[in-house]
């Protein structure tokens, strides 16, 4: 079975080779979410249906180009652009310049679109069609999320490679001998990534859609200006012959080259691009435990792979087709089998199917069905043998703290290839996490690693907490810690409220001291003198609001202020519940803190207040969890921090 391989690892490839900053475009700088919500507005203008789509804007048009992209501009900001940018306020408030080019580049996207449905319109010479003040049908000739693939086998390599993509829109211009690919690129980019990604979509498109070899192809980005770059065929081949031994490399098939799977970035960081400097960069892959255990990850046994071969049989027999798209990959809690939909099946589709598919097959849990962070369909289904991952485990994959900064990264959990992933406090869309999980889930433990992560990294010269434990067990054996910024608070003796207050206030004499200083870590190193983080983590919120009107005002208030400003200033929210009902979640909480973590919860509508989407109600409870900041979640098991081992890191316990 071909060796399958993403197109956005190889981008990585090529950005990383091209030198990173000095290979980016001279575009505008933008931030990972505002790149992500210019791709969904964008995306929902050229969809082909629904009140988002463009041609929902367009209904009562002029017949003319300039009032079609007027009305375009005013439909992207009131329905797509304007509630996006309102429900992210909390993460975007330090980045107003940003925000302003989002918004030029949605212009932009919107002139373009204009155009090109006017001259279409135009082409078409159909009077009555434009009597209508419509723009033209563009299913004939414009396909949106088109699934691309490859295959291909060189001389030497040891097995062949099936490369594939999802293009964002491909178009096809009438009468003209060559085909648009649309990537939704925001600010900054790679010259020489793009040519690369250009021509291994135009191969692509031959493979998958039969279309000629000898057409040209173009890419449209904005920066946030747009940009289109016209690619002739002659040009894109001899690239493409380069770009065969870059493949070889990162599938691993090549003579002495790393598989894909271990090769650095790949995994959960799907096609993100971090800005994480170097040195904050997690350690290499764990492949084995400490003390000789058994691997955490190991390679799929027959018995695994019979068990895929099922699965595809049983989602035939209930009419949703997939095909196997790469071989297992088995991770400690479940194991992942990458599947294909056939043509005409829906994702929708097939994850209708998850609770027929366990009843049919005996399984343990229902498959979890989704899109992987490759872009890839994937069917998770619990492994018998549950292997548990232990603190000890992932200690050395811990970054080495910092004598004067410490560290801001908070571990997460361990992906399938055994890679400790973490959430950054310094960064916006980490700077505050909210977590959810029933009984069982795993919801204390989770925060426990967490804490145990940050005081491995830290010293209280760098690190202060701030503990809110209402039922007086989940950081007992933190209480004489030498971190704890004031003693744990439990809610009874004082309104936690006011422990929030302290915060604030804590929070705006920083702000005096940093004097001009953008952020914590900048006025460390000017000062050079360490200033401690202050991180605030409660484990049952739900718990603290049912404690009158008058508190939980007060603390929506105080969570509010933190929320939107504290991040610079060093201080920090993690916030558990088991309740991630519509009174909980909405409101403060959604607003202000971007970062969530969703462990098992008993219902598709909690997972959905919690990601914005199902799914977390077919974990597996005990750490089995599901992270979202930008873009679909991805599945991570949490560390096991078990009794002994929580007396070593959080210190003896007091008597």
């Amino acid at each position: 079975m071909p060796v399958v391989l993403h197109v956005s690892r190889i981008r990585r490839e090529l950005y990383r080779a091209a030198g990173f900053a000095d290979a980016a475009g001279d575009g505008d700088s933008s931030t990972p979410i505002l790149g992500r919500l210019f791709h969904e507005v964008v995306a929902e203008l050229l969809g082909d249906r629904g009140a988002n789509a463009a041609r929902a804007a367009l209904d009562e048009s002029e017949p003319d180009a300039a009032s079609w992209r007027a009305d375009l501009k005013r439909h992207a900001w009131r329905r797509l652009a304007g509630p996006r940018l309102t429900r992210h306020q909390a993460v975007l408030h330090e980045a107003g310049r940003e925000a302003l080019s989002f918004w030029s580049a949605v212009e932009e996207a919107c002139d373009w679109l204009g155009e090109l449905l006017w001259t279409m319109a135009e082409e078409r010479r159909d009077p009555l069609h434009r009597a209508r003040r419509a723009p033209p049908d563009v299913s004939e000739w414009m396909v949106a999320e088109q699934e691309l693939s490859w295959e291909l086998r060189a001389p030497g390599w040891s097995d062949a490679v099936r490369l594939t993509g999802i293009a964002d829109v491909v178009l096809r211009i009438p009468g003209r001998d060559h085909w648009c690919v649309v990537e939704l690129k925001l600010g900054r980019t790679s010259p020489e990534a793009d040519l690369g990604q250009a021509c291994l979509y135009h191969r692509m498109l031959a493979a998958s859609t039969g279309v000629s070899e000898d057409g040209a192809l173009a890419v449209v980005g904005f920066a946030p200006q747009r940009r289109e770059r016209l690619f002739a065929a002659t040009e894109l081949a001899a690239t493409q012959e380069r770009l065969v031994d870059v493949i070889g490399r990162l599938a691993g098939v090549a003579p002495g080259a790393r598989s894909a799977a271990s090769a650095d970035g790949a995994g959960a960081d799907g096609d993100r691009k971090s800005a994480r400097p170097p040195e904050r960069r997690a350690p290499e892959t764990l492949r084995t435990t400490e003390r000789g255990a058994a691997p955490i990850v190991s390679p799929a046994s027959r018995e695994q792979a019979e068990q895929g071969r099922k699965l595809i049989e049983t989602f035939r027999e209930y009419g949703a087709a997939v095909e196997p798209d790469g071989q297992p990959i088995v991770g400690p809690t479940f194991i992942r089998y990458p599947v294909l939909l056939g043509r005409g099946v829906r994702l929708g589709a097939v994850k209708g199917r998850a609770v027929e598919v366990r009843m049919r097959l005996g399984l343990p849990a229902p498959p979890l069905i989704n899109l992987s962070e490759q872009g890839q369909v994937v069917i998770d289904v619990q492994r018998p043998d549950r292997q548990f991952v232990r603190f000890a485990d992932i200690r050395d994959q811990l970054p080495a703290g910092d004598p004067l900064h410490g560290s801001s990264l908070v571990p997460l959990g361990v992906d399938l290839d055994g890679k400790l992933q973490f959430a950054d406090l310094s960064q916006t869309e980490h700077a505050h996490i909210l977590a959810a999980g029933t009984t069982g889930s795993g919801k204390s433990e989770w925060l426990r690693s967490a804490v145990a992560g940050l005081l491995v990294t830290n010293t209280p010269s760098t690190l202060r907490l701030v503990l809110i434990d209402p039922k007086r067990n989940a950081f007992h054996a933190l209480r004489a810690s030498p971190f704890l910024y004031e003693p744990i608070v439990h809610g009874d003796d004082e309104p936690v409220s006011a422990v929030l207050r302290r915060l604030v206030e804590e929070m705006e004499a920083r702000y005096a001291r940093l004097d001009g200083a953008d952020s914590l870590a900048q006025h460390v190193a000017r000062s050079a003198a360490p200033l401690p983080r202050i991180v605030c983590v409660c484990d049952e919120y739900a718990d603290l609001l049912g404690r009158g009107k008058e508190e939980r005002q007060a603390l929506e208030e105080q969570i509010c202020r933190l929320g939107a400003k504290a991040r610079a200033a060093g201080i920090h929210l993690i916030l558990a519940t088991q309740q991630p009902s519509r009174g909980i979640i909405k409101g403060t909480l959604d607003a202000n803190i971007p970062a969530r973590v969703g462990l098992k919860m008993q219902s598709p509508i909690e997972s959905r207040m919690l990601l914005n989407e199902a799914g977390a109600e077919n974990l597996l409870g005990l750490g089995d969890l599901l992270f979202r900041d930008i873009g679909p979640p991805r599945r991570l098991q949490s560390a096991w921090l078990p009794p002994e081992e929580r007396v070593a890191v959080f210190g003896r316990v007091a008597q």
